[in-house]
């Protein structure tokens, strides 16, 4: 009884804050926010049993991105079923690692008055380091760029109520740190 008491005295002082849904929504975002940045297991790279690195395709990339914000999205109150596709500006950049073999050669020319001329140049060659994996030789990639984010568009079978909808809206604009304009949300028919 005494928590009964309790509780329904902060309900109670909970119902006498201004804007509590504006600080509701806020609560939200920041859970989102974290549950987003919570390592997932999932890197920009995948990994296999043995542990090599495997590079990642810009449709996996998408997917990743795709499957993490339904993931979200679906756990917003009213937002019902969520479908999601992402489009990218690009392609996934590869940053290879190079060996450079640096030749330097000098020459001494004698005039025939006796002053010396003495020329150097040097010589680099820039070539990617090769690795062998499963029997084939392949660059080593050091690290890969993701493309950005150009569009995304989520079919929400509660976005026709506002509320929802702004919600997914503040929600993928802060997760995915696009703009409004790159945002477009429908009701799932």
């Amino acid at each position: 009884m005494a928590n009964e008491s309790n509780l329904s005295k902060m309900l109670a002082k909970l119902k006498k804050v201004k804007h509590i849904e504006v600080y509701a929504v806020i609560l939200l975002a920041v859970v989102v926010l974290a549950i987003w940045l919570m390592p997932m297991g999932e890197n920009n790279t995948a990994t296999t049993s043995s542990g090599e690195s495997e590079l990642i395709t810009t449709s996996q990339y998408a997917e990743m991105l795709e499957s993490k914000l339904i993931n979200v999205l679906s756990a917003i109150s009213g937002a019902g079923e969520v479908n999601c596709m992402i489009t990218l500006d690009g392609e996934v950049e590869r940053v290879l690692a190079y060996s450079n073999d640096e030749q330097t050669s000098s020459t001494e020319n004698t005039t025939s008055s006796g002053s010396t001329n003495s020329t150097e140049s040097s010589t680099i060659n820039k070539e990617p380091i090769l690795i062998n994996v499963n029997g084939s030789s392949q660059p080593l990639v050091l690290y890969q760029i993701m493309p950005d984010i150009k569009g995304v568009v989520i079919v929400a079978s509660g976005a026709d109520d506002v509320r929802v909808k702004l919600d997914i809206l503040k929600a993928v604009q802060a997760l995915l740190n696009v703009s409004s304009a790159q945002i477009e949300i429908f009701v799932k028919g």
